[in-house]
């Protein structure tokens, strides 16, 4: 038996990305310090399944913050059960809140890499127990020698290449490594 579906059926029960809409609210002093950050996030999934995007999971591990607050919300809605594509929901999740950090550093006038940096997460705050390994802060330090971030010039509009405008930004990305012990018994 061979099943062939038609492009307009891939999207209806084969799964699809979540539609996800965030709110997400950071609060900081002056210097960068981040003192509450607040994501609400609502995505759909199907009335007869349940699928849930984990796009808050960025927020409470990614930075170091004494005041933090998620709230994921389901609806329910006539379509296929969404499912994985391309990446799990961390991807959005990190989308949103990387776009808050850099309109946040830019309000206070921080460079964004030293923002991150300010409130760089040295264990995981969500769960309270140390990272197993973490070498983020390494990663912000080549990439920024060898991108040449030194060289960036933050203004709007302030670097170009002839008629071309350039922009240079960085953000930070989470992708969970989920990994479960099997016993599969061996057979001849």
């Amino acid at each position: 038996m061979k099943l062939v579906l038609a492009r307009p059926q891939m999207f209806g029960p084969i799964g699809c990305r979540s539609e996800t809409r965030q709110e997400i609210s950071l609060g900081a002093k002056r210097d960068g310090s981040l003192t509450a950050m607040k994501n609400e996030t609502i995505t759909h999934t199907s009335s007869f399944d349940e699928f849930t995007e984990t796009a808050t999971l960025p927020t409470r591990m990614l930075y170091s913050v004494p005041n933090n607050s998620t709230l994921q919300r389901l609806v329910r809605s006539d379509i296929g059960t969404p499912s994985y594509m391309r990446a799990p929901g961390e991807s959005a999740g990190t989308a949103t809140l990387e776009i808050a950090m850099d309109e946040l550093a830019y309000k206070l006038k921080l460079d964004p890499l030293e923002l991150r940096l300010k409130n760089y997460a040295e264990r995981d705050e969500d769960k309270n127990i140390p990272w197993s390994s973490k070498s983020l802060r390494e990663c912000y330090r080549l990439g920024a020698q060898r991108f040449g971030w030194a060289r960036r010039r933050p203004e709007p509009r302030s670097m170009r290449e002839g008629n071309t405008l350039i922009g240079w930004g960085m953000a930070t990305s989470v992708y969970p490594a989920r990994r479960e012990a099997r016993r599969t018994p061996w057979r001849a």
